[in-house]
């Protein structure tokens, strides 16, 4: 259809009718009035009949037909239609009402406008034609120039002004095409967006996390099911400040979380949170999460929001909950009978006769493993996370290395390995002289343990940017990557420990870790399967930063 009609459809060519050809049909009733007063005898003439019954077919034939079933352009007949209907009419009156060739404005403009190209050419013909025809009817040419003037000066006009009308139907063509496709565009972008949002969702309530994510104004963008199922245990919906609620606990289970401090507040401030656990709920419904936050840019460093990510670890926490539980029962249950055989031990020593040589090897061996039995109670014992003090000191890291390879000397000899130091003395560091022995004690050991009997163990201390450094080498099987990632896991021991059949329930790296951990330092891993194996203990030369120097103690925590 032209361009009057918005779609191939009824209502479109009713639109097109009113638009088009009712305006046409109204011009040609007004003049059939104006002729029956200034020449009604013109009336009755076969151009005014045939030119009246043309117009009046074309006006039917627009409303009648239903040219949405056809191609567009058919619809240029009722337009060239009522171009003949108006040459005959204004052939017959034009000498009475010269306004009659107004009437060609309708189907002129019809033409430039709705139809392009085509339109247009018929149009300047249609002109021409109802010039000309007027002069073939009466079958007189104008004589002069003045007449010439008066019959195409109007026509003329018409033309021109249907000109104009077809650059600008052009023009809006144009600018119609270009939002049709800008529009077209926009709604895939959007279809697209919806998509990618339903998949997103889609994800988000798939995975087994609660995921929530705030614009940089701190307002709630999307957060999946789980997240606001957690938020409604303690009280508060997700998208309405203060975003914190009272049944909130720490990960001890006691104490009582402000709401400032609780994980969104803090997330929304700028804090970046790692693997914070809280308990949510009242006392009988409480759930473990271990939650993490981030801050989101764009590649241009600005701030989109913030996301919150929060796990349902409750399972896990009464799983070490229990394991504690056990640990502790297990390690009391068995220090108090090694404690008597240990006792009972020391009164048979007493009452064995000297000279009874075979016997009392039975009691030593018997001792020996009594006591071997009271270390590894009191590993349990360390293992399950009890509470201890650090009591700082300034001391002497080659003092400590000393102390911690005498203690070593003995089971380094019978594997025919020598313990050799090396460092740039003296070196002085703030911290727990007895812990700190105990954590150089468990490296070595486990070198000894590890490494290729009859090749050196190796210590080295030195300070290098404010921090004490204390490796201990080895050559051994090496430890591969993924054994680093575990080997600080309260019992776990390595495949070669296994195989091996060295003893120990893998507890003495959780317990260095603990003691390097309350220094603020960092224990760090050098090795691969085949090659040297290198610990090294990192410390702050000052102490932990937290423990203010006139205090002399910080807290000692195991992990959990």
């Amino acid at each position: 259809m032209p361009l009057f009609e918005q779609g191939a459809t009824r209502r479109g060519r009713i639109r097109v009718f009113l638009r088009a050809q009712l305006p046409f049909a109204l011009g040609v009733l007004f003049i059939a009035m104006i002729a029956a007063i200034v020449h009604p005898e013109g009336l009755s003439t076969p151009a005014m009949l045939i030119g009246f019954g043309i117009a009046a077919v074309a006006t039917l034939a627009a409303i009648v037909v239903p040219w949405e079933r056809y191609r567009p352009s058919w619809m240029i007949l009722v337009a060239v239609a009522d171009l003949l209907a108006v040459a005959l009419v204004r052939a017959e009156l034009f000498p009475f009402v010269p306004a009659v060739t107004m009437l060609a404005v309708f189907p002129i403009l019809w033409l430039a406008y709705g139809f392009a190209w085509p339109g247009m050419v018929v149009a300047v013909f249609g002109a021409g034609f109802i010039t000309s025809f007027q002069f073939a009817y009466v079958g007189a040419w104008p004589d002069t120039p003045v007449e010439w003037a008066n019959v195409v000066t109007l026509p003329t006009l018409i033309v021109g002004v249907a000109v104009i009308v077809f650059v600008a139907a052009r023009q809006l063509r144009r600018n119609a095409r270009r939002l049709t496709e800008a529009s077209a565009a926009q709604s895939a972008a959007l279809r697209e967006a919806k998509d990618t949002e339903a998949v997103a969702l889609g994800i988000l309530n798939t995975v087994n996390a609660g995921v929530a994510f705030y614009d940089n104004e701190g307002r709630l963008d999307v957060a999946n099911k789980l997240a606001h199922a957690m938020t409604q245990m303690v009280g508060f919906e997700l998208d309405e400040p203060p975003y914190a609620g009272d049944n909130v606990l720490a990960a001890d289970r006691v104490s009582v979380i402000p709401y400032d401090q609780q994980i969104i507040p803090r997330a929304l401030r700028g804090e970046i949170i790692q693997d914070h656990v809280e308990w949510l709920g009242p006392p009988d419904e409480q759930v473990a999460i271990m939650a993490s936050s981030s801050r989101v840019y764009r590649d241009d460093g600005q701030l989109l929001g913030t996301v919150i990510v929060a796990y349902d670890v409750t399972e896990l926490a009464d799983a070490v909950e229990v394991r504690e539980q056990f640990l502790r029962t297990v390690s009391h249950e068995l220090r108090t009978p090694t404690t008597s055989i240990t006792g009972f031990l020391d009164l048979i020593a007493d009452e064995l006769d000297p000279a009874d040589e075979k016997l009392q090897r039975y009691v030593e061996i018997v001792t020996r493993k009594t006591n071997d039995l009271f270390t590894r109670v009191g590993e349990l014992l360390q293992a399950h996370g009890g509470e201890k003090t650090l009591h700082l000191v300034d001391l002497d890291v080659e003092g400590v290395i000393r102390t911690a390879t005498e203690r070593t000397r003995d089971a380094a000899a019978a594997n025919g390995m020598a313990v050799e130091v090396a460092g740039a003395s003296p070196l002085h560091a703030r911290a727990d002289a007895d812990q700190l022995v105990i954590a150089v004690t468990e490296l070595i050991t486990n070198a000894v343990k590890f490494g290729t009997p009859g090749s050196p163990v190796t210590v080295r201390y030195q300070e290098s940017e404010g921090r004490v450094r204390i490796a201990v080498s080895n050559s051994g099987p090496g430890v591969s990557h993924a054994e680093q990632r575990r080997v600080f896991d309260r019992f776990y021991r390595t495949p070669s420990a296994r195989s091996r059949e060295i003893q120990g329930f893998g507890l003495g790296l959780t317990n260095l870790r603990a003691i390097v951990d309350a220094h603020d330092g960092h224990v760090l891993i050098d090795s691969a399967p085949g090659t040297p194996t290198t610990f090294t203990i990192d410390l702050p030369v000052g102490g932990p930063a937290a423990t203010p120097p006139e205090e002399g103690s910080a807290e000692l925590r195991a992990p959990r």
